[in-house]
């Protein structure tokens, strides 16, 4: 079950250590500190739409927590003395968030990222074409447009490495489920992925400018919902003679949704949209389930030639060299990095190299 790999045709990540989509990958600011540190060998873009989301931040909210009774009050930034107090009582943190999606559209990403690599090009900075991974989201048409404006961006600068992260799994937004726990919706946007991979196919200055696309999924709590996933990439084959999936790679785990904290007096500690207060569940309190998840959807993707080459991204409480080593021991090529990010700021990816 381990995984040797650093690099496959389906996706290069190395060194194979990222960010995940999360809010500390929003700004210019953000993505070009991730850019630049040389223990990153992917950027992950936070998930976008092509009209952009109506962020509230009444209502988007995040906060870290640990053991379900300490708490670091909604808003308080990381180098605040108040979450010093807090970190020096645990190492273990949890966070909780009823965030929705990026304010930014996807045309804005995709300015931003000439922006960083444009800088290359006048020798500011280390020479490089480590890839973007934009995380997009929308109906199966708009995933459709979305693969569209990343390929042209691709076709028009062989310099750049894109590829597309398609989020089927936020459990924060009112009224939209995610998309990943149906078999039925699953298969629409697979399709639409396949059609538009095959539209563009072939129009890239180089094989490797071609845009991957992955999909993030959800965390699944038992075998029919693994067995449900392996069969819908199965069934989605590349139309290139020779090829499998038209999924390159999958992100395994987003946030755990139904999840409550509540303060001293029981009321809920965030807002949300749905005025619950309920929001997705992350960091080391996660770490168990999204191993298992990992652990699962790669014994059952490695079953079949069709899915076999489908390289996947590890997210989930990974917030050192021991949670790193973890992951890829149950079958990431590369792991993500979304709640120790917030914590420690951009820092954490060398820490979790050098194992400090």
């Amino acid at each position: 079950m381990a995984s040797t790999l650093t690099s496959t045709s389906k996706l290069k990540i190395d060194p194979p250590l990222l960010n995940a989509a999360s809010p500390w990958s929003t700004t210019l600011e953000d993505i070009k500190a991730l850019y630049d540190t040389p223990f990153t060998g992917a950027v992950t873009i936070r998930t976008s739409l092509l009209e952009g989301f109506s962020h509230d931040d009444a209502v988007h909210q995040h906060v870290f927590f640990s053991s379900g009774k300490t708490i670091i009050p909604a808003g308080t930034q990381i180098g605040d003395d108040s979450a010093k107090a807090v970190d020096e009582q645990s190492t273990a943190i949890s966070t909780l968030n009823t965030q929705g999606y990026s304010p930014l559209t996807l045309s804005e990403y995709l300015g931003i990222i000439n922006e960083i690599v444009g800088q290359r090009h006048l020798g500011t900075d280390t020479p490089t074409k480590k890839p973007f991974i934009l995380s997009v989201t929308g109906t199966p048409d708009e995933i459709a447009m979305a693969y569209a404006l990343i390929a042209n961006a691709a076709e028009m600068d062989e310099d750049l490495r894109l590829a597309m992260e398609v989020n089927l799994s936020c459990p924060n937004i009112a009224g939209a489920p995610p998309p990943a726990y149906d078999a039925a919706q699953l298969a629409e946007y697979l399709e639409a992925i396949g059609d538009s991979k095959s539209t563009y196919r072939g129009r890239m200055a180089t094989p490797e400018s071609e845009p991957r696309v992955g999909i993030k999924l959800p965390p699944y709590t038992y075998e029919g919902q693994f067995v449900m996933v392996a069969d819908a990439l199965r069934a989605a084959r590349s139309s290139e003679p020779g090829e499998g999936s038209v999924v390159d790679f999958v992100t395994a785990t987003n946030t755990l949704g139904s999840s409550l904290l509540l303060d001293a007096e029981n009321k809920p500690v965030l807002k949300s949209e749905a005025g619950t207060g309920i929001g997705g569940l992350a960091g080391a309190a996660l770490h168990p389930l999204a191993l298992g998840n990992v652990a699962q959807l790669r014994t059952l993707l490695d079953a079949h030639p069709e899915t076999k080459d489908v390289v996947i991204i590890g997210v989930g409480g990974v917030e050192d060299k021991a949670g790193y080593e973890r992951m890829r021991k149950v079958g990431a090529v590369a792991v993500g990095v979304a709640s120790a990010l917030g914590r420690y700021g951009v820092g954490v990816f060398e820490k979790i190299t050098k194992g400090e």
